[in-house]
């Protein structure tokens, strides 16, 4: 009777015990699933609460970020990347913006480049607060770039509430501080891909702004500003060029009429580019000397830059507003062009009158006054900065793609008075014109030039045009496949490849320009690709929106590349492209 009650407590005892553990296991189980992991994001986005853990946590974040888009091949929309922005976006946007005055700059630098990678529209208050804080309180400090990270995601995000607070920390960015070293190409480029039409009036003001380059050792004070100043102005023009501001045509023009700019007169005239017949229409009254404004603008600014004890009186302002109208490339510039050579005050101002005439589309009126002004022009005369007018005058006569245009040179070169090297580099520039534009049945009088006028540097290049000449006869197609062959991209055969592309100039047509741009991406050497564009540019009278596209989507390609070689290469092509946009609008 006691055994079986003993094995009877003995069972219960055990049931009971058994029950307890049972029930003890699951509430360690339960424990355990319920609590974080540390290797799962959710663990660390709540550590960011916790100012001591914060800098672990977003360093850890960022390991989860950066291994899982490795993963993803760097597609930024693939599922698990999604999934993992979905849990951290908000949390580490929050915690930027509302602890940011907490963090040490490490961190919060670090932070902001990590919300910056997720190109989210949801990080727009991380982005705000980084421009916001940076307008407030600029730094020069390098170890700063909280603003370098937030341009790179505001150029790509484009968001319109970002406009106002990157304007505003673009115009406190000094490009001579360690921060403005690294962070000013950022800016600029955020700068260039979302222009607003509120930026009109602080951009503008900031391209009134006097500039004082430095003269010499003594001006040390004035390199830091001036490089302040070269920074905004440059890339106010730039920003001003791309909304086609009409607004902006005065400021941009004074730029250029004041000799205190020079270096940023080269951006100010391409924006003038893209504003298009609002520009050509003020530069075409400068050029008529109707324009007393800008004229005693440019009149006050040489002689306070110059140091001089009076203003100048050949009229500078005249020569800019041919510059304008010249590098515009619309045919509306044309007859008033011919009539300011007709009335220029001078030679210097004749000369550059006639050189910008030749990058106008062409006509026998333009022609004839062109031939008219270079025999008025003296062997003497120089343009800014330093050139023999007349020799810059046969170069530019190329411009033309006119073969007829050769008896005439060799003419000039012959009868045009006076002697010394100034009179040899305009014979021997006039073969070269020659040999640009020569067709095959011209030859025989082109060698005579050459022999007569040229040096050894010109008697090769005949031996080299000869050959082309010989080969392709007036076959378009056949100098299409010299100008893109890798032979003539060195720079012993390069001349082929010019003459090549003067010659689709000369007998091509809208086809010809279409095939030549089908084939720049062959085309690798620097003078022969700027020829190449030339002559693109020749064969658009009217222009053409299509072509222009295609254009830009070669200059933005050979851009994400980052090779500089094929950036440079491509500036000549983004003058080109904008006078087909223009000239087509």
């Amino acid at each position: 009777m006691l055994r079986s009650s003993r094995s009877i407590a003995l069972l219960v005892r055990s049931l009971m015990l058994g029950t307890a553990a049972t029930v003890f296991t699951g509430a360690l189980a339960t424990t355990v699933i319920g609590c974080k992991d540390e290797s799962q994001p959710e663990y660390w986005v709540d550590k960011l609460e916790d100012p001591a853990w914060r800098p672990r946590a977003i360093k850890r974040l960022e390991q989860f970020f950066e291994d899982t888009v490795t993963k993803a091949n760097k597609d930024m929309q693939n599922a698990e990347v999604q999934a993992l922005l979905n849990k951290t976006v908000d949390p580490l946007t929050k915690t930027y913006v509302d602890n940011y005055a907490e963090y040490d700059g490490k961190t919060r630098v670090a932070l902001i480049k990590l919300l910056a990678s997720f190109r989210d529209k949801r990080t727009e208050p991380a982005l705000k607060k980084a421009f916001e804080e940076f307008a407030k309180k600029p730094t020069g400090n390098k170890d700063d770039a909280d603003i370098k990270w937030a341009a790179r995601a505001a150029a790509d995000l484009k968001l319109d509430s970002l406009g106002e607070p990157l304007v505003q920390a673009f115009m406190k960015l000094k490009t001579h501080t360690m921060l403005g070293g690294v962070a000013y190409r950022d800016m600029n480029e955020a700068m260039l891909a979302m222009p607003q039409k509120s930026w009109s009036e602080p951009l503008k003001s900031m391209l009134d702004a006097k500039i004082e380059p430095p003269t010499g050792p003594k001006d040390k004070d004035k390199v830091d500003p001036y490089k302040d100043q070269l920074f905004w102005q440059t890339t106010s023009a730039e920003v001003l060029g791309v909304m086609r501001d009409e607004s902006a045509v005065e400021p941009l023009m004074k730029a250029l009429l004041d000799p205190s700019k020079a270096d940023v007169a080269a951006t100010a005239l391409l924006a003038l580019v893209k504003i298009g017949k609002p520009a050509v229409d003020r530069a075409t009254k400068l050029l008529k000397d109707q324009d007393k404004a800008l004229a005693d603008f440019c009149l006050i600014r040489t002689k306070e830059a110059t140091n001089a004890k009076e203003a100048p009186k050949d009229k500078p302002y005249i020569a800019t507003a041919a510059i304008i109208l010249g590098t515009t490339g619309r045919s509306e510039a044309v007859a008033p062009m011919i009539a300011a050579l007709k009335n220029a005050p001078n030679d210097m101002n004749r000369a550059v009158i006639a050189r910008e005439l030749t990058k106008l589309p062409a006509t026998s009126e333009s022609k004839e006054a062109f031939r008219a002004a270079f025999e008025q022009i003296s062997i003497e005369t120089s343009v800014p900065p330093g050139l023999n007018a007349l020799t810059m005058l046969a170069e530019s006569a190329a411009q033309f793609y006119d073969a007829s245009m050769i008896d005439w040179l060799i003419e000039r070169a012959e009868k045009t008075k006076g002697g010394g090297e100034d009179l040899k580099a305009m014979q021997s520039t006039v073969a070269v014109t020659a040999l640009k534009l020569a067709k095959p049945d011209q030859m025989p009088s082109v060698k005579a030039a050459v022999d007569k006028f040229g040096t050894k540097l010109e008697k090769d290049l005949f031996a080299q045009v000869e050959k082309l000449t010989k080969a392709c006869g007036d076959r378009a197609q056949c100098y299409l496949a010299e100008v893109e062959k890798g032979e003539n991209q060195d720079q012993k055969n390069q001349f082929v490849g010019i003459k090549a592309a003067y010659m689709l100039a000369i007998l091509g047509n809208e086809q010809t320009r279409d095939e030549i741009i089908a084939r720049l991406d062959a085309i690798e050497n620097a003078a022969v690709r700027f020829t190449a564009g030339a002559a693109i540019d020749f064969l658009s009278p009217k222009g053409s929106k299509e072509a222009a596209d295609k254009l830009n989507r070669i200059i933005q390609k050979n851009k994400e590349t980052g090779d500089q070689n094929k950036i440079q290469g491509d500036a000549p092509l983004k003058q080109v492209m904008y006078r087909l946009e223009t000239r087509a609008a």
